[in-house]
């Protein structure tokens, strides 16, 4: 797993160019309504873009209080800005990794998975907002272990609204 990371992170800084290019760091402020649901779920969001495409490493830690079951996601993202001058992209997930952790995981603890989605970056001075439309599994290949997701993470739904609030470095 760790050998993975790596090979990403190496591939994401050989082939991005760095002149013209932004970096974001946000934290997805969507997930709070999970603090009221039975379970918690962190979610944050690191990404690179140069012209009409960004590159990002959303990251997620969800756990349920009431079972002994966490969750860790993470994704390399590819978004594309098709419209110039128009912050409206459209983005796919090029790798999803969900790990299980805890007494209560599933027998294959190692999934992956992919999402599909839609999006606007409203563009501040060093910071932006970014609500996104995110289908899971739209091509239903996984069906089994979004069951799990669905029964010990009450959060976790095929369709979701996401928010990201962050700083444009």
């Amino acid at each position: 797993m760790a050998k993975l990371v790596y090979l990403i992170l190496l591939l994401l800084f050989l082939l991005i160019p760095v002149y013209g290019s932004t970096f974001y760091l946000g934290l997805d402020v969507g997930v709070l309504d999970s603090f009221i649901a039975d379970g918690n779920r962190v979610s944050f969001d690191f990404g690179y873009r140069f012209d009409e495409f960004r590159i990002s490493l959303p990251v997620s830690y969800s756990f349920c209080l009431d079972d002994d079951i966490s969750a860790l996601d993470a994704a390399l993202r590819v978004d594309v800005y098709p419209f110039k001058g128009i912050d409206l992209f459209f983005g796919v997930d090029a790798l999803r990794y969900l790990r299980f952790f805890g007494l209560a995981s599933p027998k294959e603890r190692n999934v992956f998975l992919s999402s599909i989605s839609i999006g606007y970056t409203f563009s501040l001075p060093y910071c932006y907002i970014e609500p996104r439309f995110i289908a899971q599994d739209p091509a239903r290949m996984n069906e089994n272990e979004t069951s799990i997701l669905d029964d010990h993470f009450p959060f976790y739904f095929d369709y979701y609204a996401q928010l990201l609030i962050g700083v444009r470095l």
